[in-house]
């Protein structure tokens, strides 16, 4: 392999490895604001059963109250009852009492159901505030580990940055400006290795005399617009 092919291939190699570095430090904040989207989420969720609980207390308060009301309305009732100058009064006053009575038993039934409906969204509530508690913690120490890395990953790819820059050297003067446009449009893949005769990017055959120029040494650019490589020793 000439000293340009090699040079071209040891550009693209430390192009690929400076892209996954890139990926891998973009990759650490967008996960980080992926987890915390899913705490949030938990938190609304949270606030929306706690503003369910509040409603299912209010309601039960609600019944009760009326219950109360109703006990004292019963309790009238029966003080009339006791003075009651007649047989149709009585009676009348009776089945009222028996009709207040057979309502009240209703609430008290509606009551203990709302109690219990109390009781089971309290339980949820508890225990999704556990589980928020857990997703904050790990999102913490994830936080943690990723800026940890941070630093060690930034300094990798400022070394590799430099070798590239280093090596583009090679680079004549007059193909600089297309090869920066294509690094910039498609980043490593600027470059491709040719395996046998096809172009490792657009898998496009090249020609003979193509072939020949790149074993001499000579920057050629395929179709597909890549600078190409001879991919092994040929």
């Amino acid at each position: 392999m000439t000293p340009n092919g090699a040079g071209l291939k040891e550009i693209h190699n430390l192009r690929l490895r400076l892209q996954e570095l890139t990926d891998e430090i973009a990759r650490g904040p967008r996960q980080i604001a992926a987890r915390q989207q899913l705490v949030d989420k938990k938190k609304t969720e949270l606030e929306a059963r706690r503003a369910k609980l509040k409603l299912l207390k209010v309601a039960a308060d609600q019944k009760n109250l009326q219950l109360k009301t109703n006990e004292a309305k019963i309790h009238d009732l029966q003080g009339k009852l006791n003075a009651a100058t007649s047989n149709r009064e009585f009676d009348a006053l009776r089945s009222q009492i028996a009709a207040d009575s057979m309502a009240n038993s209703v609430l008290e039934d509606e009551i203990l159901e709302a109690l219990e409906g109390c009781d089971a969204a309290q339980k949820e509530i508890t225990t999704f505030e556990a589980e928020i508690a857990t997703a904050e913690a790990e999102l913490a120490k994830f936080t943690a580990q990723v800026k940890q890395k941070e630093p060690d990953l930034m300094a990798q790819a400022a070394q590799l940055e430099a070798k590239v820059t280093d090596i583009e050297k090679i680079l004549p003067a007059d193909i600089l400006p297309q090869y920066r446009r294509l690094v910039q449009s498609y980043g490593p893949r600027a470059l491709a290795p040719v395996h046998g005769t096809a172009c490792g990017e657009c898998f496009v055959g090249q020609r003979q005399q193509t072939i020949v120029e790149l074993r001499a040494g000579k920057m050629v650019f395929c179709t597909c617009g890549r600078l190409m490589y001879l991919a092994d020793d040929e």
